[in-house]
Parts: C-alpha cells; sequence; structure tokens
C-alpha cells in the first residue's frame, strides 16, 4: 500500500508556501539589481501574481464580511479606497491586494511583504515594532513625523529592494543639506531609516543583505543647524524666575481658582518634571518630605488623546524602585497650604494636588500651554518646564554646597547627567567667587610685608636639608667633575 503525500492545505503550509514564493522573488530582484534583466520581470510578475492568489485564498475562507470600493476625502482631495468590516473596525487600503495582505496579517498573524515601497517597509516595521515592544505613544508619534518631515514622496515609493548604499547617501546628504537639521532631528531622521532597513535585512524576511544606513553621520556635520550647547542658556536666570513668580503670586489671588498657576509655582521651587506634577497626590506629602514616585503619560486609543497615571518616575523606566524624595520647604508648603485652602473653600474634594475644580487632575498639556502663555506675557525666551530644573540645581543647589550626589537624587537623574547637562556659572560669578576665595586665604595665611621687607609664598615653605658628610669617594668624584 502506497501512502499518499498529504494535501498542502493547512494555513501553515500556504504560509511556507508564500515565504517560499517571496524568497524566489527577492533572488530574482538581485539579480536585476545586478544587471541581470531578461525575462527576470516576467518571472516575477507570475511569482507575485501567484503569492497575491493564495494569500487571498486563504483570507477568503474566514473573511466572510463584503469587501467594497468607497470614495474618502483626503486634504480635500477624493479618492479612492477598499474597505471592510473586520472585528468592529473598519480597515481601508488603497488597494484590493493591499487589504487582502492586511486581513492576512490579521487572521494569521503571520505577516509576509508583498509591497516593497519604503513607504509600505516603514507601515509593515512600525507596526512590528508596536507589537512586540508596545513603546510609547510619544515615540510612535515621532516616527510618523520624523517620516513626514524626511521622506518625500518619491523616495517613500522606491523599492526597499533596489535602493543602492551610494543612492540612500546621496539621499541623506541631500535632504540634509535642504532642512539643516539639528543634531536631535537628525537622528530621528536616521531612525526611521534604520526601523525600515534593519526591518528589510531581518533573516525572517531577508529582502535586503544589508542595511545600508551610513554608520557615521558626515551628513549631518556638514549641514547642521548651529544651536546653543551650553546649560545655562537653557535655564531660566533668577530675576526671570522671580519675575514669574510675582506675576502668579498675583494672579493666583485675583482669581477664583488658578491650579496650573499654582503648579508653575510649585514646579519653580521643586524642579519636577513636567509630567510628575499632575500625577502628584496629597497622600504623598510625608512629613516633611513630598514623595516623587509617579508620572502622566498619554497615548491616543481610537484617536483619542488619553491619558494614564504611570506609577513610576522616568528615570525608573518602568521599574519602580520606590522613586525619591524632595525636602518640603516653608515656600513649598506655602504653596500647597494656600491651594488647599482654595480647594476647600471651593467644595473641591480630591486626591490629586493640582486637580481641576471638578476634582480630576490637570493634563501636561494644559500645565505646559499655561507657562507657555505666561512667559510669552512677560517677554521671556524660554518656555518649558526643564528651565526650571536646571535653574534650581545650578542658581539655587550649586551655590548652596550641595553634593552632585544629592543633586542628582533630589532632581531624579544620574550624577552624569547633572554634571553635564545641569550644573553651570556664568563667567563672572564664578571668578568673583574665585577671588573671594583667595582673598580669605590670603588674610589667613600670608604675612604681608613691612615696607622693603621680601614677602615670602603662602604656598610653600622651603626647608633646606642639612648638608651631609661626603664620602671621600664622592668628593674625588665632585673635583673630577
Amino acid at each position: 500500500m502506497v501512502l499518499q503525500e498529504p494535501l498542502k492545505n493547512t494555513a501553515t503550509d500556504i504560509y511556507n508556501e508564500i515565504c517560499e514564493l517571496h524568497f524566489q522573488i527577492n533572488h530574482l530582484m538581485k539579480m536585476k539589481k545586478q544587471g541581470i534583466v531578461n525575462g527576470v520581470d516576467a518571472v516575477i510578475h507570475e511569482l507575485t501574481k501567484k503569492e497575491y492568489k493564495l494569500k487571498e485564498k486563504e483570507v477568503l475562507k474566514v473573511h466572510t464580511n463584503a469587501i467594497t470600493e468607497t470614495t474618502i476625502k483626503v486634504n480635500g482631495q477624493e479618492v479612492k479606497r477598499w474597505q471592510t468590516r473586520c472585528d468592529g473596525s473598519r480597515p481601508r487600503c488603497s488597494s484590493y491586494d493591499a487589504l487582502i495582505d492586511k486581513l492576512y496579517d490579521h487572521y494569521f498573524g503571520r505577516t509576509v511583504v508583498t509591497n516593497y515601497s519604503f513607504k509600505a517597509i516603514f507601515e509593515a516595521a512600525l507596526d512590528e515594532k508596536i507589537r512586540t515592544e508596545r513603546p510609547k505613544q510619544k515615540t510612535i508619534n515621532d516616527y510618523h513625523v520624523s517620516y513626514k518631515a524626511f521622506i518625500t514622496e518619491e523616495f517613500g515609493a522606491k523599492d526597499i529592494r533596489m535602493i543602492k548604499p551610494s543612492e540612500l547617501k546621496e539621499y541623506i546628504q541631500s535632504v540634509s543639506h535642504q532642512i539643516g537639521p539639528t543634531k536631535k532631528r537628525f537622528y530621528k531622521f536616521k531612525g526611521v531609516l534604520n526601523l525600515v532597513f534593519n526591518y528589510a535585512c531581518d533573516p525572517e524576511r531577508r529582502l535586503i543583505d544589508v542595511n545600508p544606513v551610513p554608520a557615521k553621520n558626515k551628513a549631518y556635520e556638514k549641514n547642521f543647524s548651529p544651536t546653543s550647547n551650553k546649560p545655562e542658556d537653557k535655564a531660566f536666570q533668577p530675576h526671570e524666575i522671580e519675575l514669574i513668580r510675582d506675576y502668579l503670586w498675583k494672579r493666583v489671588n485675583e482669581m477664583r481658582y488658578d491650579v496650573n498657576g499654582y503648579a508653575i509655582l510649585f514646579s519653580s521651587e521643586t524642579g519636577l518634571r513636567e509630567g510628575e506634577i499632575p500625577s502628584l497626590k496629597w497622600s504623598d506629602i510625608e512629613g516633611n518630605a513630598i514623595h516623587i514616585h509617579s508620572q502622566q503619560n498619554d497615548e491616543r486609543r481610537d484617536g483619542v488623546k488619553v491619558y494614564y497615571y504611570n506609577p513610576t518616575t522616568k528615570n525608573e523606566k518602568g521599574v519602580s524602585n520606590n522613586g525619591r524624595y524632595i525636602p518640603l520647604t516653608n515656600r513649598i508648603s506655602h504653596i500647597l497650604a494656600e491651594l488647599k485652602a482654595k480647594q476647600k473653600a471651593l467644595g473641591i474634594d480630591s486626591e490629586w494636588v493640582f486637580c481641576k475644580e471638578d476634582g480630576t487632575w490637570t493634563t501636561t498639556a494644559a500645565y505646559y500651554e499655561a507657562l507657555y502663555k505666561v512667559t510669552h506675557k512677560l517677554g521671556l525666551r524660554l518656555s518649558n518646564n526643564h528651565a526650571f530644573r536646571m535653574a534650581l540645581n545650578s542658581y539655587v543647589y550649586v551655590p548652596m554646597g550641595l553634593p552632585v550626589t544629592e543633586r542628582a537624587k533630589i532632581l531624579g537623574h544620574s550624577v552624569d547627567t547633572n554634571l553635564r547637562h545641569y550644573t553651570f556659572a556664568r563667567t563672572e560669578d564664578y571668578i568673583s567667587e574665585l577671588c573671594d576665595k583667595i582673598n580669605a586665604f590670603d588674610d589667613k595665611t600670608r604675612d604681608y610685608p613691612e615696607d622693603n621687607e621680601v614677602c615670602t609664598s603662602r604656598y610653600l615653605k622651603i626647608i633646606p636639608f642639612s648638608a651631609k658628610e661626603k664620602s671621600p669617594q664622592t668628593a674625588n668624584l665632585k673635583a673630577l667633575i
């Protein structure tokens, strides 16, 4: 009895067959890239059609909702889209094949790339990153914003398998020259490129052999926009902070309830991060200290921005280590006491220190908007909360003589970060302080000479050694010399 080979009709069998077709197509594309083009295009076309048919057949076995064509408006223009219903959502794609590809990935969880444009690979790579790494919504938004800023429509349409390293270098140089990005923006540009090309050369896909993104940043070095790297230029100056405080104290006493005014005053005294202010609870005030162990984060859910409580601080990176404590000074106590009295008078009962009149917490967006309006009204060049943190460190903690380890602990970052980015001194202040210290040292240690006397150094007292008796051998040697 001869056993027949089982039919290849399971989802796994179909997937393996698609992968095989997929690798054959990539091999032919590499031949084309090398200049071997005779008959290659026709074979690639046939293999691609077969690949799509297999996916379509597998999808239509399980997808029962109708697939229809519709028209929607994008940037004021009508464009055609293919759509369907799928588990409560309505996926839309620019082509029928693209929608089938999306449905196949949804039902079988196995992405097989069939659109090899840079844009399509970017979307697939970002989708995989979201599923496997669960990055913050801000990171996802940064990728989208950077893609729009740096990737042209022409480059986005290029077949990733046909992009040569020299062509990519030329594109990076051209875009950098046009935009003149800061270092931070340039790294985000490279982040988009690395996301795409690393995805393409992953062993699971093997669309290309190696990532062609250059490791060195010559394009940035030639075309960057110079920015100030001095920490003191990124911090509020002491007189600016006093200007902000004077204005806000007057405002909070005139208004019925100005929660973000109190929040800004609180930030100027504590140096908390923007996200650590809304998440602060009254229960976090413990004796003579404030326990900082949380932050407010946000993400988009179904197209809506949602704020949520994160029980860790930024430097803990998602793993709670009980946060940190900051001292409850008299000035901070005064701010909190007045805020609490205002809330009690208005009948506001909330666990959040900086809550709105309905008891819900304020948001980072509302706080930033309030700070921006204040600084803009006062004619200040800076409008970010970070400027308070840097000023507190260098204009309060450093002159106090607080050790760098303590400064770093209070602000919630590393010693290296504190020294590199938060610690500075104005030259005139430094020279003045140095003069005072030297003069004070002089007064204590130096004997000032009377007229015609020689002044002796306060640094060194040279005490000659007593003469030693020379040996006969040494004396004879000295005589010869």
